[in-house]
């Protein structure tokens, strides 16, 4: 079901040394839109269509039981073409304890540029000062 996910967002961001506080954790998927569904229903979350002014093509938000409570998760579903280049620009990095792949520093910073918001902007200028 699940072809590819990578590390993106705020959380991302903070395991490179740039120091960001976050509530939830998010990930881009390579997901066929067909199963996107299957995945809202197993992880007990709600799936959100984009809307047409936003860069995104969908999430899921769902959450998961940590040692300290629930952890908010999203799921962020992109164009074939932006997935396509976030997947082909993906490291291992260890994540808590744990190997997980992570988009490259310069996809987060084009990730940020392209959600446009202004805290993901501030997000990219402290990347690249990094």
């Amino acid at each position: 079901m699940l072809r590819a996910y990578a590390l993106i967002g705020r959380f991302a961001v903070s395991i490179r040394e740039v120091p960001r506080a976050t509530q939830d954790v998010d990930f881009a998927v390579a997901i066929g839109s067909a199963d996107l569904y299957a995945l809202a229903a197993s992880l007990d979350g709600r799936d959100e269509d984009a809307g047409p002014d936003d860069p995104l093509s969908g999430a899921l938000h769902a959450s998961i039981e940590a040692g300290s409570g629930p952890i908010p998760l999203q799921l962020v579903f992109l164009s074939s073409a932006f997935t396509e280049v976030i997947f082909r620009h993906v490291e291992t990095l260890s994540v808590m304890d744990r190997l997980l792949p992570v988009v490259s520093l310069h996809v987060l910073v084009l990730l940020k540029l392209y959600a446009g918001v202004p805290q993901d902007i501030l997000d990219a200028q402290l990347i690249l000062r990094v």
